[in-house]
């Protein structure tokens, strides 16, 4: 079965009655006995995972889910944010089929190349055929500089607007070693996809409190338990949430430590 999920973005109460023109779309492939997604605890992974269990519960699909963590050792928080998650999914969906919650902790220079090794291991161990993946791509160029101003340069580049087209031409792919098909959903669209199907199905303070989409270090989260509001993960969430629930991004990001010391 192939779900198709649409959020519109409308404006604010006293301006409900005007749509704005944002209409964000994503494509589920669930014609799958078994699946796996990589969970990070982050914002984008998070609401994947919700999105498929959703879609597997309301379709009553015999789909079971496979989840991998890959615990990055200087940020160890993905360990306590992954596992909240999945536990308040398998809360809303009691009906749907949870496997293995795979997890490895990993060297920092190791992590992204350690985080593929588990994964590809997870799909051998189950006989996986779809892994799925919530990256999203970077804001377009004309938005970052002007919003981000000097925070742009930080961006993670291989989530670059102007790769849009590649990626979307490999997605999905399929893959000789183990055999499997990788999507992204969001992958034709930057964060501001994740914030709209948030906000479509109300999670944003049930489901977006448990996760972290921060990458600060110690020193800069006081000692993990906060966001350090300095890194681009978090700059670029303020930001999309910022316009799918229309409030100015400039205003709140210019009272932002990151932004001041350079002024």
């Amino acid at each position: 079965m192939i779900i198709k999920d649409k959020a519109v973005i409308h404006k604010r109460a006293e301006l409900c009655k005007e749509i704005r023109d944002d209409k964000y779309e994503m494509e589920l492939d669930l014609n799958h006995k078994d699946i796996g997604i990589g969970m990070s605890g982050g914002m984008d992974s998070s609401l994947l995972l919700w999105l498929l269990a959703h879609h597997i519960s309301k379709n009553e699909l015999d789909t079971t889910i496979h989840i991998w963590t890959c615990i990055h050792e200087e940020k160890p928080g993905q360990s306590v944010h992954s596992k909240n998650v999945v536990e308040f999914v398998k809360k809303e969906f009691p009906n749907v089929n949870f496997g293995e919650h795979m997890t490895r902790v990993t060297t920092a220079k190791d992590y992204i190349s350690n985080g593929t090794i588990l994964a590809y291991e997870l799909v051998r161990k189950h006989g996986i055929t779809a892994l799925y993946n919530g990256v999203t791509l970077n804001p377009p160029n004309e938005i970052g500089e002007a919003v981000f101003k000097h925070k742009w340069e930080t961006r993670a580049l291989s989530r670059n607007w102007e790769k849009r087209q590649g990626w979307i031409d490999r997605n999905p792919s399929v893959l000789t070693d183990p055999p499997h098909i990788e999507y992204r959903p969001f992958i034709h669209s930057d964060k501001r996809i994740v914030l709209a199907f948030y906000k479509k199905y109300g999670l944003y303070v049930s489901l977006g409190s448990l996760t972290r989409s921060c990458e600060g270090f110690i020193e800069m989260t006081n000692y993990f338990t906060e966001p350090c509001k300095e890194c681009w993960w978090c700059i670029e969430k303020e930001w999309a949430t910022a316009d799918i629930f229309n409030y100015e991004p400039k205003v709140m990001l210019d009272n932002w430590v990151a932004f001041k010391e350079r002024e």
